[in-house]
């Protein structure tokens, strides 16, 4: 027997995602004590994330006792790598061994639907125009691509599987863990509250993309909540975040 939504009255939307039903959630753990684990175990994890993934200071990837420099390809695995261990990882571990819950009750199982999809592509090309724009500007150049040293389509192809890949950890971290950990506690307010460290984490980046980050995180909390899933922000993320690195590339003339 599912269990219904906890925050989410019925509304238009539902018109769009349709009804999407719950996974049961053992009453082991209390909401009040699940929210508290989460929030605790997140902070830890995003500092050691900044930090621990070769970050000399928050922002400044430096790992340079193995060689490697900034904006390398093996310095950006390197960076990504963590990505994949402190939010995907470690998350579901905590699901797993602590929670002893499902990570697919947290977000990881795909639901997508003609409706949901066509509603992804819109979310998507909504932003195109607005990254081609930025292409032009010497904020965004200076940032990406992340790698300066690609050599041809096998680095091109090796980098953006890895990277693109993060994004899916990125959403279940906070779209998935951050989310669907404080949804039963805090209702709806489980959006803000996933999106302030995810917008903190843009700080290094041009103002834009730092404020876009806010309207983006709530835009895409929302999706996961209504769809109890978050590939479908998974799939938005992947298309900007490729499409941002190809236009930075064809900018700059270093695509094959």
């Amino acid at each position: 027997m599912t269990q219904p939504r906890h925050t989410l009255a019925p509304s238009r939307l539902d018109r769009i995602f349709g009804p999407v039903p719950d996974l049961p959630r053992p009453r082991a753990l209390g909401a009040e004590r699940r929210a508290e684990i989460v929030l605790w175990s997140a902070a830890v994890l995003l500092v050691l994330l900044v930090f621990r993934a070769g970050f000399s200071q928050p922002g400044d990837l430096n790992p340079a006792w193995r060689g490697w420099t900034d904006l390398s390809l093996n310095g950006r695995l390197y960076w990504a790598s963590w990505g994949f261990v402190f939010y995907l990882l470690i998350p579901v571990l905590i699901v797993l061994v602590w929670f002893r819950e499902s990570p697919a009750r947290y977000g990881l199982r795909l639901y997508i639907t003609r409706r949901t999809l066509l509603l992804y592509l819109v979310l998507a090309a909504v932003m195109i125009p607005a990254l081609f724009w930025a292409s032009e500007r010497p904020s965004f150049l200076v940032r990406y691509p992340f790698v300066r040293d690609l050599d041809g389509r096998r680095d091109i192809l090796v980098w953006e599987t890895i990277y693109l890949g993060r994004f899916v950890a990125l959403e279940f971290f906070f779209r998935g863990f951050l989310l669907f950990g404080l949804e039963e506690r805090f209702g709806r307010l489980a959006i803000p509250v996933s999106v302030i460290p995810y917008a903190i984490l843009h700080f290094a980046k041009p103002f834009p993309e730092a404020m876009g980050s806010i309207v983006a995180g709530g835009v895409l909390g929302l999706v996961a909540l209504r769809t109890r899933s978050i590939f479908g922000g998974a799939l938005v993320h992947i298309t900007i975040a490729l499409s941002m690195d190809l236009l930075a590339m064809w900018r700059k003339g270093i695509l094959p």
